[in-house]
């Protein structure tokens, strides 16, 4: 609201990254201390719900508030930036008068319980030990976190995956115009592979808890994407506009159906809850690293460059 000039801006938009980047790691954990594996992995898609269809809504909610331009002495993107601000100061209100702190308590007609470390060793059915006891993450076991190599793929699989991905949400809108559409229509068309990601997602994940075999899950939600890549590839030149938006929309589709599985993946392999919050917080930089690998230049978007990058990427 008070921005006046670029430098600003960019310096309150760092700021604004500063302060949520905590936000996903922190709500996995918290996600982690009240289910059990075989309940974990279908709970975070549905939390990703919110990620991934405020991908989808974003082009539509942007379009509009860019309408207000000038109405209040604001410009559109001061709309922007207050609306969206709005809401997420009225949503954290609602985290911290709502969101439960002990290890019991109602929810409607069921009883959710965390388990303790006691249960964990017992049952092995929970992910992680009593939130509420007292854990020190030493140096030493954020050293030997970081470094060990068997989570190395896990870290770099989701950077190389959402630097594909990134791309897509940031230039669609502009490459479906390149198909021949309005950029109105363009707008609105963005939102269809987004939303229809959700049901692919919580697709995925309910299979992955049924079968528990994640790693398997994993893959085949990257393969598919890699597959819908390659028709794109072999198809793009035989085909109509509607066509092309077809293709264009099934690889948003299956862009990020894996990505909840191997959050969960992941919290499952862990031993210690410090060693669970060491995890999910580096492979969220992962994610960050891989929406800052370079796209094309928004003046000069190519639809082939796109896909043909992302191609390249994904396999």
């Amino acid at each position: 609201m008070f921005v006046r000039n670029e430098a600003e801006f960019l310096l309150t938009r760092a700021l604004l990254g500063l302060a949520e980047a905590g936000f996903i790691p922190g709500a996995m954990y918290t996600l982690s201390t009240w289910y059990t594996t075989t309940e974990l992995t279908t709970r975070i898609a549905i939390f990703f719900f919110g990620m991934f269809g405020g991908t989808g809504i974003s082009p539509l909610l942007g379009a509009a508030l860019l309408k207000l331009d000038g109405k209040g002495g604001l410009y559109g993107w001061q709309w922007i930036f207050l609306v969206e601000g709005l809401f997420s100061i009225m949503v954290s209100i609602a985290l911290v008068c709502f969101l439960p702190e002990h290890e019991s308590f109602a929810s409607g007609s069921h009883q959710v319980h965390v388990l303790g470390s006691e249960e964990l060793s017992e049952t092995n059915k929970s992910t992680v030990a009593r939130p509420g006891a007292k854990h020190t993450i030493s140096c030493k076991l954020v050293w030997a976190t970081l470094t060990n190599i068997a989570r190395w793929p896990h870290f770099i699989a989701t950077a190389c995956v959402f630097s594909t991905w990134s791309p897509l949400t940031t230039y669609t809108p502009s490459i479906i115009m390149q198909l021949g559409f309005t950029r109105i229509e363009a707008n609105a068309l963005a939102a269809v592979g987004s939303l229809l990601t959700l049901p692919v997602i919580f697709f995925f994940a309910w299979m992955s808890d049924r079968s528990k075999g994640r790693g398997l899950v994993v893959m085949t939600a990257i393969f598919f994407y890699l597959v819908s890549l390659i028709t794109l590839r072999l198809l793009l030149h035989r085909e109509g506009k509607w066509e092309k938006f077809g293709l264009w929309t099934t690889v948003n589709i299956f862009a990020v159906g894996y990505h909840p599985i191997h959050n969960a993946w992941i919290q499952m392999n862990c031993e210690r809850a410090e060693e669970r919050s060491i995890s999910i917080a580096k492979i969220d930089p992962g994610e960050l690293f891989g929406r800052l690998t370079p796209g094309p230049d928004s003046r000069h978007v190519s639809y082939i460059w796109a896909y043909g990058g992302n191609t390249d990427l994904s396999g």
